[in-house]
């Protein structure tokens, strides 16, 4: 490309990105309509626009109101929501529980701060929480019909059933997180056995449903379900079908409830190792390192090679030596080989090497150091050819040619 057309193509692209901001601050602009508490449920609904309206009528599966003009649309869901806000508050877990719980002992509102557009949205999407400008100031409110409702049924159950919810969650979210893609049936059964009680796909489905529309890391396809940073979950999948002798891996409770949370990083020692390297010779703040251990574990999760990962650290980082390359390299084929992949089921290269035979180990970040045995091996093979079909030297009982000699 000559001067001219990277300058056409830097102006082209600086406009992309100005209208791309331009519409995140008309679709906020619309968001946060004038209000004034407390509210009515009426008064909540007929401030909406049509297309948020539509939102909430297809997540609360109402029927045969899809052609409905938008006057009538709302005096309908005034009329239905408060029939399904039960429901929905049944589909709860406990960040959004405690928010609603929040907003009902501060006389139906708070200030709307550190939450993302994205969950606002979903929150109004479910008439669970609606947002709102109150004296030129952002707020979360709900109206005082559906805070009656909530009072009468915010009791112990709901409480046990919010709890229930969370564990679905983030069970599922963590499964999610180190098997890419799982299947209904799969996920079901592991959350049988890590809480030993029954799990009605009929209350699941919906949970998940809702939680996967506020947290963004759920992803439903064809087969099941996806982690949110998965492109191809039919990849993952098919990788998943050809290792038919390898179970998923058996994460605790524990360690899958952790990785469930919304931002975790599985800091396995391969990884603090390389994060303390880089530390030693560059100033990283906290926050950017946290940035570039999750960009490292998407990128061997995504199979884009140690050699993705060198360009991406040079994009930002500057390699003094030859020697310090290599030492870098040697850390990413040692993150590499312990890092918890997809395409293994949630195992780490060198726990699946393990099961297989010796040849098939990755090799070892320490000096090569030659013990007896070794040695008469190394000593019977020069001393005698090993035909391609004789039982291998090693003592695998293989054919040689299946074995050493591949």
């Amino acid at each position: 490309m000559d001067n001219e057309s990277i300058n056409m193509l830097l102006e082209a692209l600086g406009k992309v990105k100005d209208y791309g901001w331009h519409l995140e601050y008309r679709r906020e602009q619309r968001l946060w309509k004038k209000v004034y508490i407390p509210c009515s449920l009426s008064d909540a609904i007929n401030s909406l626009f049509k297309h948020e309206m539509d939102a909430i009528r297809k997540n609360l599966n109402l029927k045969n109101l899809s052609t409905l003009k938008k006057a009538d649309l709302a005096t309908e869901l005034i009329n239905l929501i408060p029939g399904q806000y039960k429901r929905v508050l049944h589909m709860l877990d406990q960040e959004r529980y405690a928010l609603v719980k929040k907003i009902a002992k501060n006389g139906g509102f708070v200030p709307a701060t550190d939450i993302p557009i994205s969950q606002v949205e979903s929150l109004l999407e479910y008439s669970i929480i609606f947002p709102g400008l109150c004296n030129s100031q952002r707020i979360l409110y709900i109206p005082q019909e559906l805070l009656d409702i909530f009072s009468q049924i915010d009791n112990a159950r709901l409480a046990k059933i919010v709890r229930r919810n969370t564990e679905w969650i983030r069970l599922t979210q963590g499964m999610l997180y180190y098997y890419g893609v799982a299947d209904l049936e799969l996920i079901m059964d592991r959350i049988k056995q890590l809480t030993t009680e029954e799990v009605d796909v009929l209350e699941f489905l919906p949970v998940l449903d809702m939680a996967s529309q506020y947290y963004g890391q759920i992803y439903p396809w064809e087969y099941g379900l996806s982690d949110h940073r998965i492109l191809n979950p039919e990849e993952i999948r098919h990788e998943h079908e050809i290792r038919p002798d390898i179970d998923y891996y058996p994460f605790t409770k524990k360690q899958l409830l952790q990785a469930g949370k919304p931002g975790y990083i599985d800091r396995s020692p391969a990884l603090n190792s390389f994060l303390s390297f880089l530390t030693m010779h560059y100033i990283i703040p906290d926050e950017e390192l946290d940035e570039i251990a999750m960009e490292l574990l998407d990128i061997i999760n995504l199979d884009l090679g140690p050699a993705h990962i060198i360009d991406y650290l040079q994009s930002f980082l500057e390699f003094p030596s030859l020697e310090f390359a290599q030492k870098v390299a040697a850390h990413i084929m040692d993150l590499n080989n312990n890092t918890r992949n997809w395409r293994l089921k949630g195992y780490t290269p060198n726990e699946i090497y393990q099961r297989e035979e010796k040849h098939l180990r990755p090799l070892s970040s320490r000096p090569f150091k030659q013990d007896s045995a070794d040695y008469n091996m190394a000593n019977s093979r020069s001393r005698t050819k090993v035909g391609r079909n004789d039982p291998c030297p090693c003592g695998s009982g293989k054919k040689y040619k299946k074995c050493c000699g591949k």
